[in-house]
């Protein structure tokens, strides 16, 4: 065999491999949920005054995709106090960039709280004021 031809098969061997493994890291990430922190360059609240309004969640590359869950059904109590627990998760896309928009809602007569679980904390926004 010419050493030419043992170089060409060498690399078409190499790029074979090198295609296998990005195939293999590709099945094993996509899919899979990623956890976000509260502190995140696509995590923004905003607010009106000291109250809070919405929750802007854009997707950062390689986690684009936004996956708002909601990890229990509304609560609401015997005085009409609801309670939302959303869980904020991104997975990894290589053809979907997403942002997710969470208006919170205010009432008069009873309290409506949201939780939302980051993978650093926990914060709790009960009628647009955020609870530490």
């Amino acid at each position: 065999m010419s050493t030419t031809k043992k170089k060409r098969t060498r690399f078409v061997i190499g790029i074979m491999l090198l295609f296998a493994l990005c195939l293999f890291f590709m099945f094993h990430m996509v899919g899979k949920t990623k956890q976000l922190r509260s502190d995140s360059a696509g995590v923004e609240f905003v607010t009106e005054g000291e109250v809070v309004t919405c929750l802007n969640v854009r997707g950062t590359f390689p986690y684009t995709s936004i996956v708002p869950k909601l990890a229990e059904e509304r609560k609401t109590d015997s005085n009409g106090n609801i309670t939302e627990t959303y869980v904020i998760e991104a997975e990894i896309s290589l053809n979907t960039k997403n942002t997710m928009k969470l208006y919170f809602e205010r009432l008069e007569d009873a309290t409506y709280t949201y939780i939302l679980k980051f993978a650093d904390k926990d914060i709790i926004i009960s009628n647009g004021k955020v609870v530490e």
